[in-house]
């Protein structure tokens, strides 16, 4: 079995019980429909688009996975996205290589997390109140610091890095941009990190049940502490990936973003209440996510919807997932009982 698939301590199951095979099975069946009706749906250029609309909230959905599995959750994610895109764009605009460019926005973002996963773990604060709490104040903050405008200007090297493709160059069948192999290779660690190694399974446990991991030698609250800062990392990786597609940084940058990587998580088969879910869960509600858009807008003659309902639609697709969650607890305590 794949390490993305595995979970432990969560119970194994029929492959066709998955919710990753559910999954699979909706993204043939959605991109099988809007080809029946729009052939050019299958063209090469558009599934390397959807391909990188998916790379970065599937990378930090990665990183939002291990967050939710143990017990938390993070809804300031965008606003550390934009923090983290401003940070790195001015870096870059003072000339500092593209690798350190990363490297500062990873460690602002782990910091940011790092400010969260205090208050959770330390203070003992609802995850949900603290995580709205910076929300607002990074947001502000980062107003307050740009004043509104936008960060222009940057370097030639950011941008010829955004739109390069590997291997071989855009003429190559198999080349996908480079900010798309970057972030498989992120989700490929924390999926191995989730499903394969000790660090992975107490995440596991601690999401369970805390005070059973905590009686079997689990630091619940270093366990909860580092999700956030792992998290955090993920997402200022994620903002540098996203500002190499951009000319300029909006002040706006990551509104919404926190939905789109929410409804990855859920949509992909994670409990909301912590215990259960996989990244390869969260990669497929990404990849979810990042096919509704263009196939609102090339149904858009036959639908008279645009991609302007996609909010509504990820709203819809969250409510439902966790309305069949919640039967299924229900059916599993009429088991048990």
């Amino acid at each position: 079995m794949s390490a993305l698939t595995h979970t432990s301590p969560p119970t194994r199951q029929s492959l066709w019980r998955r919710r990753e095979t559910g999954l699979l099975f909706a993204l043939i069946v959605v991109v099988a429909g809007v080809s029946l009706f729009r052939p050019d749906f299958l063209s090469l250029q558009n599934f390397r688009d959807i391909l990188l609309s998916a790379a970065v909230p599937a990378l930090v959905a990665a990183g939002m996975t291990a967050v939710i599995v143990a017990g938390g959750i993070d809804i300031s994610v965008g606003s550390q996205l934009g923090v983290c895109a401003v940070v790195g764009a001015l870096a870059a605009k003072q000339g500092l290589p593209l690798p350190l460019v990363a490297l500062l926005a990873m460690v602002v973002g782990t910091l940011l997390g790092s400010f969260n996963g205090f208050l959770v773990a330390r203070l003992r604060i609802p995850a949900i109140v603290a995580t709205l709490a910076t929300m607002g104040g990074i947001r502000g903050a980062l107003a307050w610091v740009t004043k509104g405008y936008t960060v222009s200007g940057l370097p030639d090297s950011l941008r010829s890095f955004g739109s390069s493709y590997w291997p071989g160059g855009g003429g190559f069948v198999l080349a996908l941009p480079g900010s798309v192999w970057i972030a498989a290779g992120g989700i490929l660690i924390a999926g191995l990190l989730m499903a394969r190694s000790s660090l992975g399974r107490a995440l596991y446990a601690v999401g369970g049940s805390p005070r059973a991991a905590e009686l079997s030698g689990i630091n619940v609250r270093r366990m909860q502490f580092g999700s956030f800062a792992a998290l955090g990392a993920l997402v200022g990786l994620g903002a540098f990936l996203r500002m190499s597609r951009f000319s300029v940084i909006q002040p706006g940058f990551g509104n919404g973003f926190e939905l789109h990587v929410i409804t990855a998580v859920v949509v992909g088969g994670t409990d909301i209440f912590g215990g259960r879910g996989t990244v390869l869960g969260s990669v497929l509600g990404a990849l979810v996510v990042a096919v509704i858009s263009p196939a609102l807008v090339y149904l858009e003659q036959q639908t008279k919807l645009g991609s302007e309902v996609q909010p509504a639609v990820q709203g819809m697709l969250i409510l439902l997932v966790v309305l069949a969650d919640h039967w299924r607890r229900r059916n599993e305590s009429g088991e048990d009982g």
